[in-house]
């Protein structure tokens, strides 16, 4: 099978969704449950690495873990859009459905044992931001879903705000960059006293020491968190970046965020400073990508599927 639904080879596709029942695989373990050869399952993962559906885990070495659906399949699309292999709407939305239906709820009762465990979370609960992430950061691990460019991607992505705390001795120049390149800019203050994730005030992640975690909904909790958080981005300073030429979005991503706003083709002509001719070839691609019947519902789609 070369070619399925979501954008990525069959064999792909059916590792993908073995990934997705554990935390973490090995190679070896992989191969063994589905009855590869281990050149075989290598090749899939290579091929889903560098798809961005699955990446290194953060507990165990040589092991790797499945990105959570509704992130990471949006994230695919949105790089497919005007080209490649492009997953349709209604298969990335029967999946992610069908995903999240299995996992279950997110609530206080369901215990986050290590940090492979929290970042499927967080990843959840960024493909479902409105407003705005919190990051609240008193150490720093490269590993950790605090200084994950996919997922920070994601919610940029969505249009939401991020907000990255870290304590000031954190060392993550890199990542601080790679954020001001975004528009981001992460603050250092002298006192972190928590490791934490807020989602739109609304519910939470509150990690420990070992990056063992437990996901937070009570409001008097929430809203200390908040509290602090507001109260250390005042009290911080922005931690020093050294920007590049910041990264733009691609033409056919503009064309449905405004075909999504309402907007005619001459008028997204007009913003884009290209023909109309161009803008109506780049819509009825999108409608055919998007499986959309119209181009306001190609539009709705992407935001939908958290293409936008």
């Amino acid at each position: 099978m070369k070619s399925h639904r979501l954008g990525v080879g069959g064999q792909a596709e059916i590792g993908y969704r073995a990934m997705l029942t554990r935390p973490r695989w090995q190679p070896e373990e992989l191969a063994r449950a589905l009855a590869w050869p281990h050149e075989r399952a290598a090749a899939v993962l290579a091929e889903l690495r560098a798809e961005g559906l699955v990446m290194c885990s953060a507990v165990e070495v040589g092991a790797m873990r499945a990105v959570q659906p509704c992130l990471a399949l949006p994230a695919l699309a949105a790089r497919r859009l005007g080209g490649g292999r492009m997953p349709t709407a209604a298969a990335v939305e029967t999946f992610v459905s069908l995903h999240e239906q299995t996992t279950g709820r997110l609530d206080d009762a369901t215990p986050l044992f290590d940090m492979d465990e929290v970042t499927a979370v967080v990843e959840r609960l960024a493909a479902r931001v409105r407003n705005e992430i919190v990051f609240l950061s008193p150490v720093y691990d490269p590993c950790s879903c605090e200084f994950a460019e996919h997922i920070a991607e994601g919610v940029l992505r969505r249009g939401a705000g991020l907000r990255a705390i870290w304590k000031h001795d954190v060392a993550a120049s890199s990542f601080a960059v790679w954020l001001g390149n975004r528009g981001v800019g992460p603050r250092a203050a002298s006192l972190v006293p928590v490791r934490a994730v807020v989602v739109d005030g609304l519910v939470g992640v509150v990690l420990d020491e070992s990056g063992a975690g437990r996901v937070v909904r009570d409001d008097t909790e929430l809203g200390s968190l908040i509290a602090l958080a507001d109260r250390l981005w005042v009290q911080s300073v922005e931690v020093s970046q050294e920007q590049t030429a910041p990264p733009t979005r691609s033409r056919h991503e503009l064309v449905l965020r405004m075909l999504a706003q309402g907007l005619t083709d001459d008028a997204i002509a007009r913003r884009l400073g290209v023909s109309v001719r161009t803008v109506r070839g780049d819509v009825a691609s999108a409608m055919i990508e998007l499986d959309a019947r119209s181009r306001f519902q190609a539009g709705v789609r992407a935001m939908q599927m958290g293409l936008l």
